[in-house]
């Protein structure tokens, strides 16, 4: 697929006759026998120009640019309402490989479930009506649909919350998660060693659809961003990855071994590889063949144990921390072999590492107090472009989906950062809990964030029209949050807690 920002095509609304600028006057003369009129005065205007011309200029302008265009006049107000530029201009803050989950997490909405989804947050029974013309195969559709409900969401000001799924589980997992399409939901017990993939049911309900067993702990367990593979990490010295079949079973597709722990195991944006980190000092990289066949494709070498390996968006880069209280950064060469090309030096353990969605920036964040940014240069090097203190050791550090903003984790604090300069980092909200903060994540559109914490609270943060941030609503429990994940969609948070409860909860507006 095609994002909206390198799409040529052009919607049936801008195929409209370009006028002419007329000249008030103009002097005529013969030339070659011919005769020929020549303007005394032309005068330059943004009236002269058709809308064609306008659509064309906001594909190169971003949201701000095109929001002050609003302000000039009249016509280019009609001209970005009418084009859609700003939900446009919004789309093209994401990558392509977020752009296509965004699209994904609507594909299986019908005219019905569409307007429940957007009736949760406005009772504007007009906006609702517009959205049943649209065509929904527009490639500009996910556009408007997303960038309106994010809209609408950020103008409430504290969300209702309504569960509408429990699954219970013992013993209590430590992780869930939610497949991209909305369809799968995958849960992880770390202590004993097993991972279980659900299915959703056309009634609502969810049931266990596989089991994926390992001989001892489980570090980690995704989805592929496309949904259709999960892979584990575990102390067995292993990572089992599984695909989806035909017949929505899932089926183990390869078994990676490592000669010590595996750390880690994720996927490319693209789903067509995954890298495994191993404390055997390793890291590999397999790929997936047109047969449907996964082969190893590259191991990469290090001094002490890799805790972790992280793609970037691209699938041009990769990012490594080791034991050594380093973070190194890979790039993929033309002959297809990786070679080092940046390593970012901390004074103590570096507990998250982490590309922009651009994939031109690398954030790192350690147990030195300590978040550094290095960005890539022409050259293909990598260098420090900002370093953030904080008053505590900083256990992740995270860009939005946009880029457009950075979250920070310390032991009971989130700090929102924006963007001062293109080298600078300025606060823009701090958020406490009363104990340990397990996690804190971003929404897919950006513009909201929900925090796991120890004293059993889920905080759901989000970001106001003008720009500032606050606390809309709180999911409690009588004992800690484990995690707390958005879905695809951003209408709903998964939380799990040390209980045996797993649940899905959806975001209202308080009208």
């Amino acid at each position: 697929m095609h994002g909206i920002d390198n799409n040529s095509r052009i919607a049936q609304s801008d195929t409209l006759p370009i006028k002419q600028a007329q000249p008030e006057t103009a002097s005529s003369c013969v030339s070659a026998g011919r005769s020929v009129a020549v303007p005394d005065e032309v005068k330059a205007s943004l009236r002269n120009l058709s809308l064609l011309c306008f659509y064309r200029i906001f594909r190169y302008l971003g949201l701000r640019d095109i929001r002050s265009l609003e302000r000039v006049c009249t016509s280019l107000r009609r001209a970005v309402k009418e084009d859609n530029a700003l939900a446009k201009a919004w789309y093209r803050r994401f990558s392509s490989p977020h752009q296509t989950q965004l699209k994904m997490s609507i594909t299986t909405i019908n005219e019905d479930q569409l307007r429940d989804w957007l009736k949760s947050f406005t009772k504007d029974e007009a906006l609702l009506a517009s959205f049943k013309d649209c065509k929904k195969e527009s490639v500009y559709f996910p556009a408007l649909l997303h960038f309106t409900k994010t809209a609408l969401m950020s103008e409430c000001k504290t969300f209702e919350l309504v569960t509408k799924h429990i699954i219970k589980e013992r013993p209590p997992v430590d992780s869930a998660d939610l497949s991209a399409d909305g369809k799968h939901l995958i849960t992880r017990n770390k202590q004993d060693g097993t991972v279980n993939i659900y299915g959703h049911r056309t009634d609502g309900s969810w049931v266990k659809k596989t089991n994926i067993s390992h001989e001892r702990f489980v570090n980690s367990a995704v989805f592929s961003p496309d949904s259709h593979h999960v892979v584990t990490a575990s102390w067995d010295n292993t990572a089992k990855l599984y695909g989806l079949g035909g017949d929505e079973s899932w089926e183990q597709k390869v078994i990676i071994s490592h000669r010590g722990t595996v750390s880690s195991a994720t996927f490319s944006a693209d789903s067509r590889h995954v890298v495994t980190a191993s404390e055997d000092k390793t890291v590999q990289i397999h790929s997936k063949k047109d047969d449907g066949s996964w082969q190893l494709t590259a191991i990469l070498s290090h001094e002490d144990f890799v805790k972790s390996a992280t793609f970037s968006v691209d699938g041009c880069h990769l990012v490594t921390i080791t034991e050594k209280d380093t973070a190194k950064i890979y790039s993929q060469q033309t002959d297809g072999a990786w070679e080092e090309k940046g390593t970012i030096p901390h004074d103590n353990s570096v507990l998250s590492a982490n590309f922009s969605h651009n994939s031109d920036r690398v954030v790192t964040a350690g147990c030195d107090f300590m978040v550094k940014i290095y960005g890539k240069e022409a050259d293909g090097s990598w260098q420090q472009k900002t370093i953030i203190p904080h008053k505590g050791a900083v256990y992740s550090a995270r860009f939005s989906p946009d880029d457009q903003h950075l979250v920070t984790v310390q032991y009971q604090t989130v700090i929102i950062y924006g963007p001062k300069t293109n080298d600078s980092w300025k606060k823009k909200a701090i958020f406490k809990h009363e104990q340990h903060i397990k996690s804190a994540t971003f929404s897919p559109d950006g513009r909201h964030l929900v925090t796991a914490s120890m004293d059993g609270t889920a905080k759901l943060i989000g970001q106001a029209t003008n720009g500032s941030w606050s606390e809309k609503a709180s999911i409690s429990q009588r004992i800690w949050f484990n995690s707390a994940t958005f879905s695809a969609d951003g209408s709903h948070v998964l939380t799990v807690s040390a209980s045996d409860v797993v649940e899905i909860t959806e975001l209202r507006g308080n009208h």
